[in-house]
């Protein structure tokens, strides 16, 4: 009788314990779900928020790296984008480089840093 109660307890043990790893999973396949959703509704809230943009595929092949442009950027790393300018002016205070089709790029005079620009027209 005492091996018989003894396999019952250890039965009832393990059954129980499988129980409790089953809800543990359960509980954690649940904020995984939970977890998905949520991500999906960010996705879809940032691709509407992009909806207005041109994707890089929609941007014409030269306007590509003049999208790539930073303020702040060196004059070493617009000359790497975008090649050497068509001409320079420089004084006091900016540095202006022109490219064709009206497009330019201004540098910070002391830093030599971008600090603004226009695109070349189509």
């Amino acid at each position: 009788m005492k091996h018989y109660l003894l396999a019952s307890l250890i039965y009832f043990g393990i059954a129980s314990g499988q129980v409790f790893a089953q809800s543990a999973v359960d509980s954690q396949i649940q904020k995984l779900e939970e977890s998905v959703k949520a991500l999906e509704r960010r996705v879809a809230s940032l691709e509407a928020q992009l909806g207005g943009r041109p994707s890089a595929s929609q941007v014409a092949p030269d306007k590509v790296n003049w999208r790539k442009l930073k303020s702040g950027m060196t004059e070493n790393d617009v000359e790497q984008l975008l090649g050497s300018p068509e001409r320079v002016v420089a004084s006091a205070g900016f540095v202006l480089w022109s490219y064709p089709s009206f497009g330019g790029v201004k540098f910070d005079g002391r830093s030599h840093t971008v600090t603004g620009w226009s695109e070349p027209n189509p």
